[in-house]
């Protein structure tokens, strides 16, 4: 008898453990280790050497090169920034300093190690709060789709890409409200043959269309709405339609292939507009103005990052829902450094990044289909 109670109470004792595991107690919540110097911070620096990444680069040094090059150009056209970020250490010219000392020791450096050991000598490193101030940083991906399209409407493409209209100002009207009463009548640029391919442009920003007689248009972002930007994604995770850890752009467009009816009602919860201008230029520009460079520059909220700043990401395998936690998939890390120089209509905050994959339909599965965390680090010359 006396032994079944031990039984017992062990087994209380476990099932008390795991229940406290799996609902995160307050009692255990983990304590924020990344503490802003001044309230409103976005990034603290990094003092203990110890806890610096090893700055081990997984891309090409060329791609690498113009990407600085382009940021170079946006700050000696740009003296102020003008998004709003407010850590004054982060001036456009100590950006751009950075990035000189950067590019000298990028190209005379002859491994990794010779790159790892330069940026510790001569660069402060910070990194950003992420979420809860333990810095995690939510990583996804996009690109620039390329669709077949029209100029006309045809029975095939019936679904339209609008410029910015005459009558714009902020807020403008609700998705919902510009489709069901064809608001934007008279402003088509061209047409595609489906609505989310259309609504997926949107989101991307820019976008590629292949015309019948093969000549292709380019369009870039013209303004938003104004309204909050509600992803599409996300309601199919909160309505139990896709799993959170399954949640990629070619599991949503199978699902709405599978699933037509459902299209329209997502859309319209999503009340953000996106216009479009027409572009003469291929690869799409960031919001600073310069071009974007694949798995180089990145889109992030600019009031809480510097526009234009060298960052180093590290990205983590895609985690997958375990037994009482999420558990990550087997396989490295990815590491590389970035140019901060896009931004996005769901990217306000600073535990967010998107990395910009490229031009085309492998980019665009690439992209679709990183959905990670990580850590997000700044550089500063010392």
């Amino acid at each position: 008898m006396r032994s079944k109670r031990y039984i017992f109470k062990g087994l209380l004792s476990l099932i008390l453990l795991f229940t406290i595991l799996g609902s995160g107690c307050a009692m255990f919540k983990r304590r924020p280790y990344l503490v802003p110097r001044e309230s409103g911070d976005t990034l603290v620096e990094i003092t203990d050497p110890r806890l610096l990444p090893d700055f081990k680069d997984d891309y090409s040094r060329h791609t690498l090169l113009n990407s600085i090059d382009n940021s170079l150009n946006y700050f000696q056209k740009v003296k102020f920034n003008p998004h709003g970020f407010h850590m004054e250490e982060f001036s456009n010219q100590n950006l751009e300093d950075t990035l000189r000392l950067f590019r000298e020791g990028l190209v005379n450096s002859r491994n990794t190690e010779d790159l790892n050991e330069f940026v510790i000598k001569n660069f402060r490193v910070f990194q950003a709060i992420g979420e809860k101030y333990e810095g995690q940083v939510h990583f996804t991906g996009y690109g620039t789709p390329i669709y077949d399209g029209n100029l006309t409407p045809t029975g095939e493409f019936r679904y339209p890409l609008y410029k910015v209209p005459a009558d714009f100002r902020k807020p403008y009207y609700t998705r919902r409200e510009i489709e069901e009463r064809n608001l934007l009548r008279g402003n088509e640029i061209a047409y595609l043959r489906s609505k989310l391919d259309a609504y997926l442009i949107q989101v991307q920003g820019s976008g590629q269309i292949k015309l019948p007689s093969g000549e292709k248009i380019y369009v870039g972002y013209g303004a938003d709405s104004g309204h909050k930007y509600t992803s599409l994604g996300r309601l199919l995770v909160m309505d139990g339609k896709i799993p959170e850890e399954d949640l990629t752009l070619s599991n949503l467009i199978q699902y709405f292939e599978q699933h037509p009816d459902e299209l329209d009602s997502y859309l319209k919860k999503n009340d953000r507009y996106i216009f479009f201008k027409v572009v003469n230029y291929a690869v799409p520009y960031g919001s600073i103005g310069v071009p974007v460079t694949p798995m180089r520059s990145i889109a992030t909220d600019k009031a809480v990052f510097p526009a234009g700043g060298l960052a180093f990401a590290v990205i983590e395998p895609k985690k997958s829902k375990g037994f009482w936690q999420f558990r990550k998939k087997k396989g490295p890390a990815k590491s590389f450094f970035v140019l901060d120089q896009d931004t996005g209509s769901a990217i306000q905050t600073a535990a967010r990044a998107d990395v910009y994959f490229g031009i085309g339909n492998q980019a665009m599965s690439e992209a679709g289909d990183l959905n990670s965390y990580g850590q997000l680090y700044y550089l500063l010359r010392r």
